[in-house]
């Protein structure tokens, strides 16, 4: 009964991009030990990014870059029962080790949004969100502060387990069956509803790697929905590599502006490169 929950905040919408980690230990039903760092990401930090999160470059001016903070990392994790909530900061570790060509350490992962999505079926399809879970059990917490958000993920398992009576390694089991509780095939069937993006609207906008049709197909497999452009239900923007890259240059399409003026009204929408929407769809 011992695992780390672990969240983190990012600067820009590349997964890569981490700026603050925090990390919870909880052992036999109790938090006995918690940290969170700032880190440099060493590359811009998007005004999207920052009006969530309340981080910008003097925040982490003299922090250490996530290549510095992998002992420390480790400390935590290594051998460990990893808990986070959604793929993301789970693809965003996984995004950030590989660009500094650096070795994870060796844990196991476990998804509490899979976890909630399976332990109380009016949150099987929606509803799962980290904001609404604490709401509905009464968890009082700052969210996008990566420290709260981790201690928030772990008491969400701990309410899971207690109430279902199930430990955590029936938990590590049944998360990597389907919502129905069988064996998951290579092809995800109507009805299930399992999969990273269900309950979320996605759009695409900008150059892409791959064929606009076949990033749609990708994202409905993934249980998502597809919409053609941003509107007051889109919850994920995928931004084309490219276009990404010509930012410093601030050249962004409609679509793009459209959810910035969206988000900063308050519509929860997260901004993704499209390569790291493939390495999500990939976990």
């Amino acid at each position: 009964m011992r695992f780390v929950a672990l969240d983190v905040e990012t600067a820009n919408p590349r997964m890569r991009s981490i700026c603050q980690i925090g990390a919870v230990v909880f052992e036999n039903g109790q938090e006995i030990a918690s940290d969170v760092v700032l880190v440099d990401p060493c590359e811009e930090f998007d005004d999207i990014n920052v009006s969530i999160h309340g981080i910008d470059e003097t925040h982490v001016l003299g922090a250490k870059t996530f290549p510095e903070l992998v002992p420390w990392l480790a400390e935590f994790t290594h051998g460990q029962v990893v808990v986070c909530h959604t793929h993301f900061d789970r693809v965003a570790m996984a995004q950030a080790h590989d660009h500094h060509s650096l070795t994870s350490p060796p844990c196991r992962w476990l998804d509490t949004a899979m976890v909630a999505r399976r332990a109380w079926p009016q949150f099987a399809q929606s509803g799962y969100g980290i904001q609404n879970l604490a709401n509905s059990f009464g968890i009082r917490f700052q969210h996008h502060d990566a420290l709260e958000d981790a201690r928030t993920a772990g008491l969400v398992l701990l309410r899971a387990i207690d109430q279902s009576g199930f430990d955590l390694d029936h938990w590590l089991a049944r998360v990597k069956l389907s919502l129905s509780g069988q064996p998951k095939g290579r092809h995800r069937r109507d009805g299930d509803g399992d999969g990273p993006l269900v309950g979320e609207t996605v759009v695409f906008t900008g150059s892409l790697s791959i064929p606009r049709r076949e990033a749609a197909d990708l994202a409905h497999i993934a249980g998502g929905a597809v919409e053609p452009g941003v509107t007051k239900n889109t919850s994920i923007l995928v931004v084309g590599d490219q276009d990404l890259e010509r930012m410093a240059g601030k050249v962004k399409s409609s679509k793009h502006l459209k959810g910035e003026m969206l988000a900063a009204k308050g519509q929860p929408i997260r901004f993704l490169a499209e390569s790291d929407f493939l390495a999500l769809l990939a976990e």
